[in-house]
């Protein structure tokens, strides 16, 4: 007869009935295990009842070394949830990977990426490209970036990332080597007091000299009509020179006149421009002459319209400035300056005209200096001079009346030698020794023989050079 074992009835330990939802029911045996001894004690002794759990502080039953532990009998081992299986043997479990953490899918390493880096690429071209000046730094930056991409990703291209940078890298260099080079040979600016005058040398745009700008001029400069001198370098008057602006004046033509255009009005109005640099230019070193830097094409269309005016001297010697202001002078000797200067500026224009001009060309400048001969016996006739300068004054009256008749006669001729033979005579009439006699008495310093002048055969400076084109 089946016995229920377990604590006697009443036991608050007892377990609960089966079924009830409380304990576990444990049924003996059907057959004792083969290394169990039969019991030795009297079967009226009841053996203890076996607990559900150990009590506090005991110890659960170790199986022998090498064994696994049983689950009590009856019992069945818990089972993984419905469609997981149990770990493979020796794994613990709750970990969804192998042992040695390969993935739970296929095997082997991840394909590496192909292509060429487009930034490599981009390096490398820009790098080429470097004389544009700003592409070797985008050049620069790309082939940095691009190296760290390939190194990273694995990608081609390190080789273009290298060139790009090492081409831009040289760009660089060379354009800092040039920026460099300009700043330090960069031609120092002028240094002018409060006046205006330079105290210090330094460049100047051809344009832009100012009035007692002192300077040398570049060898084969005056008569080029394509020059390509930019600037001057002007320096203090005190320092030797052969050269001096004495002022500019704005063509009057609205579109490009050319170069001849410009060489007829150079002339004449830097004559006017030095009536009120020097009033009196006989007083000029002698084989001094008057030039003039007009604009060529390009210089027009960049809006360059100016006529530089400056005096040239026969040899860079001059230690001064030949600038005198008008208030210098006396009232006689103003009166006389002004009287012959006309003529002085009808000479020097025909002394500046080219010797193969056209005959309509001379025969105008015979008739300008006609004009002027006449402009200048009614200045000295106006009104008695000093008595130590009248006889003088009216022996230079009486020359140059008769040179203006024959300047006239000159101005009607058909052909180059009769204009030829009618200037040569009206020239003896510009006597010398009278003019030099008016200008001792008045004060005014003498002048040399071929110097300038209304007594001698040039114009008041002897100019016969015309201007130089200057972009």
């Amino acid at each position: 007869m089946a016995s229920e074992i377990g604590p006697e009835a009443g036991d608050p330990s007892r377990s609960a009935e089966p079924g009830s939802g409380e304990g576990t029911a444990f049924a003996p045996p059907t057959q004792p295990p083969p290394t169990q001894p039969p019991p030795t004690q009297p079967s009226s002794i009841q053996s203890q009842p076996p607990q559900a759990w150990p009590g506090y502080g005991q110890q659960q039953p170790q199986p022998p070394y090498g064994q696994q532990p049983q689950p009590p009998y009856g019992q069945q081992p818990p089972q993984p949830p419905y469609g997981q299986q149990p770990p493979p043997y020796g794994q613990p479990p709750g970990i969804p990977y192998g042992p040695y953490g390969y993935p739970p899918y296929g095997y082997g390493y991840p394909k590496p990426p192909t292509g060429t880096n487009g930034l490599a690429v981009a390096a490398m071209v820009l790098g080429i490209c470097g004389f544009l000046f700003v592409t070797p730094i985008l050049g620069l930056i790309l082939g940095l970036v691009a190296l760290a991409a390939v190194k990273k990703s694995g990608q081609r291209g390190r080789g273009m990332a290298i060139s790009g940078v090492t081409l831009s890298s040289a760009w660089i260099v060379l354009f800092a080597t040039l920026i460099t080079v300009g700043i330090l040979t960069k031609p120092a600016s002028v240094q002018r007091d409060a006046d205006g005058n330079v105290v210090s040398p330094g460049q100047v745009s051809v344009f832009d000299l100012h009035p007692k700008d002192c300077f040398t001029l570049p060898p084969g400069l005056i008569g080029s009509t394509d020059g390509k001198t930019r600037t001057f370098k002007v320096v203090p008057c005190s320092t030797p020179h052969d050269s001096e602006a004495i002022g500019s004046f704005a063509a009057a033509e609205t579109s490009y006149p050319g170069t001849a255009g410009l060489r007829s009005d150079g002339m004449s109005q830097c004559l006017k421009v030095l009536a009120g640099y020097e009033p009196d230019p006989a007083s000029l070193p002698s084989g001094s002459l008057v030039q003039y830097i007009f604009p060529n094409q390009q210089a027009w269309d960049y809006g360059e319209h100016h006529v530089t005016c400056f005096i040239q001297f026969p040899s860079a010697t001059l230690t001064k400035s030949v600038y005198r202001d008008r208030s210098t002078y006396t009232p006689d000797q103003l009166r006389f300056l002004d009287a012959v200067r006309p003529l002085d500026d009808a000479v020097s224009q025909l002394n500046a005209t080219p010797q193969d001009a056209d005959l309509s060309v001379l025969q105008q400048r015979a008739s300008d200096i006609a004009d002027g001969a006449q402009s200048e016996v009614a200045a000295l006739t106006s009104a008695p001079w000093p008595s130590a300068v009248q006889p003088s004054v009216d022996s230079l009256v009486a020359k140059h009346r008769e040179a203006a008749r024959l300047w006239s006669q000159a101005a009607g001729e058909s052909d180059i030698a009769s204009f030829g033979d009618d200037a040569r005579l009206a020239n003896t009439d510009f006597d010398l020794p009278d003019f030099q006699a008016v200008r001792t008495g008045l004060g005014l310093t003498a002048v040399n023989p071929g110097s300038g002048g209304s007594g001698g055969t040039g114009g008041s400076t002897g100019s016969t050079g015309g201007g130089t084109q200057s972009a």
